[in-house]
C-alpha cells in the first residue's frame, strides 16, 4: 500500500497519508517495512533513489534529506555518476608524468600546469575540436605567446595519444585533427629561429663584469668561451667527464644529447675544435666532470652580468650558435660541423646557422689566452 502525503507540513500529522513516495510492505517475520522511492527529472536526466526502513520516522527523514539533495544538485543522474567514474584528462597526464621514461625538468613543469588546468578535470572520452581550441586560448589568455602555448598544447595532445595508444579512452583520431586544426588556423605557432650573435665588444663588456665581481664563485668567462667553441650547450658542458676525453683524436662523448625522443641514453661522440681542447686540458682534475658546476647557476650569473652592462637579448645558448656559425664562417664543411655539433641532420643544423662573413673573428682573441693562463697559475 502506498503511504499518502500528509495534508500539511505540520510534524503531528506523521501518518503520511498523502505521501506518494513511501510505500508500505511487509518484512518476512510480518513486521512493516517502509520502502522509499523517488525518481525526479534533471536537466541532464532523470535522478532515480530508493531505500527501505523499518520505521516510517527513519523512512521520511531520509527521503527529505535525498529531495533536498536532489534541489541542491548534490545527487545526479545515473549517467552523469557513470561519467565522473571515467578517466580524467588530468589522471591521464599524471599518467604520463608518473611514468618509466623519464621526463626533462621542462616537460615536468608543463604536465602540473596543465595537470592543475580546470579544462583538464573533465573525462577524456568527451573532448574534441571545441575543447582543444578553449583550451589553447585559455592558455594565450594568460599572456602566453603562440610558440609557449604551442609547446604546452603538444605535450598535451602527445600524453593523451600515448595513453590512448595504450587502451585508454581518448578520441585519438579527434586529438590529432585538433592539433592540426591548431597548427592551420595559426592559433600556435612554432619557435622564431634566432639570429642573435654576441660581438666581441659584447662579450667584453660582460667578462669585464665578471672580473670586476670579486663575488663572482663559477667561472663564467670560462664556460662561455668553452661553450663557443666547442658548439656546446651549457647543460651538455657541465656532464663531460675525464674518462670519456679522448685526447689523441680530439674528441669526447657527450652523454644524453638533447634529442626530440630521447631523452636519455642518447650519448654521442663530437669532434673538440684545437681551442675546445685546450681549455679541458688546462682545468684541474678535482672531480669526475670536467666542468663540475650547476648550470642553472652558470646561467643565471651570465645573466646576472649581461644585465648590468644592459646589454640587450643575448642568452648563453646564443654561444653555441655563434660557435656553429664561426664553424661556417671559417669554411669548415657539412660533415665536419655537424660531427661538432652533435647534429644529425642539415635541417636541425641550419637553425643554428648565421653566417656573416667568411674569416675567423676570434683569430689571436686575448680571453682565450687568459682563461688558459688562468687555470694553469691557479
Amino acid at each position: 500500500m502506498v503511504i499518502p502525503k500528509p495534508a500539511g507540513n505540520s510534524p503531528e500529522r506523521a501518518d503520511c497519508s498523502q505521501e506518494p513516495f513511501i510505500s508500505q510492505r511487509s518484512g518476512k517475520d510480518g513486521s512493516p517495512r517502509y520502502c522509499v522511492q523517488i525518481r525526479r527529472k534533471h536537466d541532464q536526466g532523470y535522478v532515480s533513489a530508493s531505500k527501505t526502513f523499518s520505521t516510517l520516522e527513519a523512512a521520511k527523514k531520509w527521503r527529505d534529506d535525498a529531495l533536498a539533495k536532489i534541489q541542491l544538485g548534490l545527487l545526479v543522474p545515473k549517467q552523469k555518476e557513470e561519467e565522473t567514474k571515467q578517466v580524467l584528462v588530468c589522471d591521464l597526464l599524471r599518467r604520463r608524468r608518473n611514468s618509466r621514461r623519464r621526463l626533462g625538468r621542462s616537460a615536468n613543469q608543463n604536465l602540473d600546469l596543465l595537470i592543475k588546468h580546470d579544462r583538464c578535470q573533465v573525462p577524456a572520452s568527451t573532448i574534441d575540436l571545441k575543447w582543444f581550441m578553449a583550451m589553447a586560448d585559455d592558455l594565450i589568455d594568460t599572456g602566453m605567446l603562440p610558440q609557449t602555448a604551442a609547446t604546452y598544447m603538444a605535450m598535451l595532445a602527445s600524453s593523451l595519444k600515448r595513453a590512448a595508444r595504450r587502451g585508454a579512452d581518448a578520441p585519438y583520431n579527434e586529438i590529432v585533427r585538433a592539433m592540426e586544426v591548431l597548427w592551420e588556423d595559426e592559433i600556435l605557432a612554432r619557435s622564431e629561429e634566432r639570429e642573435r650573435r654576441p660581438s666581441l665588444k659584447e662579450l667584453d663588456q660582460v667578462f669585464n663584469a665578471v672580473l670586476a665581481n670579486k663575488r663572482q664563485k663559477v667561472p663564467v668567462i670560462t664556460m662561455s668561451i668553452f661553450a663557443i667553441f666547442s658548439c656546446r650547450r651549457l647543460s651538455e658542458i657541465c656532464r663531460l667527464r675525464w674518462k670519456d676525453l679522448n685526447v689523441s683524436e680530439s674528441k669526447i662523448l657527450v652523454r644524453d644529447m638533447k634529442h626530440p625522443q630521447k631523452k636519455e641514453g642518447n650519448d654521442v661522440t663530437v669532434n673538440l675544435p684545437p681551442e675546445a681542447l685546450k681549455i679541458i686540458l688546462s682545468m684541474p682534475r678535482t672531480s669526475e666532470f670536467i666542468f663540475p658546476y650547476n648550470p642553472r647557476s652558470l646561467g643565471t650569473a651570465f645573466r646576472r652580468h649581461r644585465q648590468l652592462v644592459e646589454i640587450e637579448d643575448l642568452r648563453f645558448h646564443d654561444l653555441r650558435h655563434e660557435g656553429i656559425s664561426l664553424l661556417f664562417e671559417k669554411v669548415e664543411g657539412d660533415h665536419f660541423v655537424m660531427k661538432t655539433s652533435g647534429h644529425q641532420s642539415r635541417q636541425c643544423l641550419d637553425r643554428y646557422v648565421n653566417v656573416e662573413k667568411t674569416g675567423d673573428k676570434f683569430e689571436n682573441w686575448h680571453w682565450l689566452d687568459w682563461v688558459i693562463t688562468y687555470w694553469n697559475t691557479n
